[in-house]
């Protein structure tokens, strides 16, 4: 059971903030993305970053190909959709500060943070230690905190739980 809520608190932090944060003291960092380039729409509030993206915010990282974000009328970040092209987009974040890091790989990682879902498509791993995930494709809503795998045609989801690391 200790290991199936990381799984939660996984997709937790995928949702948690308004932009990416996992460890308390995440949400109060910097964020800093790096991109080749950057365009910003005033009248639409979507950015797009392309080629080698990179966001850090205290433990937490993503890399992908490219990043678009849109924001609300009150600027705050309503969806963040994270692509891997040449190689899947990567998350990874510690859950608390001694445990093992978290990792989300997926070729479509896309972020809901004031609805607090989170889907992560096509060739998804997740993984912490020996622990791990792979699919094509999961939901998470952390308000009800559920996790919906759905059945896909030619796909199943693979669960492997290692009931003897903490």
């Amino acid at each position: 059971m200790y290991r199936a809520n990381h799984l939660v608190m996984l997709l937790w932090a995928l949702v948690s903030s308004t932009v990416l944060f996992a460890l308390p003291n995440d949400s109060k960092e910097p964020v800093r993305i790096s991109s080749d380039t950057w365009s910003y729409n005033y009248k639409t509030g979507m950015n797009e970053y392309t080629g080698h993206v990179n966001v850090i915010q205290g433990s937490t990282h993503l890399t992908a190909d490219r990043l678009t974000t849109k924001s609300n009328t009150e600027r705050k970040i309503q969806e963040a959709i994270a692509y891997g092209s040449t190689e899947p987009a990567h998350y990874w974040t510690l859950i608390d500060s001694n445990g093992t890091p978290v990792h989300a790989y997926a070729n479509i990682i896309k972020f809901y943070p004031i609805e607090s879902n989170v889907t992560l498509l096509q060739k998804v791993t997740l993984t912490q230690g020996e622990n791990s995930f792979q699919g094509e494709l999961i939901h998470y809503n952390s308000n009800d905190q559920t996790i919906t795998v759905p059945e896909l045609t030619d796909s199943r989801a693979v669960l492997l739980y290692n009931p003897d690391t903490d």
